[in-house]
């Protein structure tokens, strides 16, 4: 028996200690609470303009969420080709660039609370001279008040031409002169008058 045992100890000392054998977990990605096998599509979807976004899970594992440069632009509830010029409902140019409207407002003027393009009347008149005034947007977007030499003087509720002179009701030598009635009184002051 001493010796079956000895033999038994010495089986025993030459076998090689067993390892456990090692599992490889398969590839793949966690996301959101699920595992996605490597190289495979966890969420997909296309929008107006046709761009194919999503995400994916790589060969090496890893989560990619992806998006590509959009092929129309969604403008005012329209849908614009990439690369196409348009004039959108303010009158401004835009131009469709990877789903986005680049939008150059239009030359002119905001008066009164309204827009105005570059070179028209926002409004206008003539005194009882015949004088024209008015604002204006000019070409390059400035809004201009505009004034004018008068032509004629009012004085008494009479109509009097530039340049000409009269005596008045109360004697006084008065003389028109763009719009501005001068008056003097013999021996006296001259007198202003609008």
């Amino acid at each position: 028996m001493k010796v079956l045992l000895l033999l038994s100890l010495v089986v025993c000392a030459r076998s090689a200690p067993q390892r456990p054998q090692a599992v490889t977990a398969p590839t793949g990605c966690q996301f959101g609470g699920n595992f996605y096998p490597a190289g495979s599509t966890i969420s997909e979807g296309t929008d107006r303009c046709g761009c194919t976004y999503g995400t994916y899970c790589t060969q090496d594992g890893g989560v990619v969420i992806g998006d590509c440069f959009p092929t129309c632009c969604i403008h005012e509830g329209n849908v614009i080709d990439h690369g196409s010029s348009f004039t959108d409902s303010s009158g401004a140019q835009c131009q469709c660039e990877w789903g986005q409207a680049l939008c150059t407002a239009p030359p002119g003027c905001q008066y009164g609370g309204n827009f105005y393009p570059a070179g028209t009347t926002i409004s206008e008149g003539t005194d009882h001279c015949g004088c024209t005034y008015g604002t204006y947007c000019s070409q390059d977007g400035h809004v201009m008040i505009g004034d004018c030499f008068p032509t004629c003087c009012v004085h008494e509720g009479s109509v009097v031409d530039h340049d000409s002179s009269f005596t008045d009701s109360a004697g006084a030598h008065c003389h028109c002169n763009w719009g501005q009635l001068i008056c003097s009184i013999s021996g006296g002051d001259d007198i202003l008058s609008g």
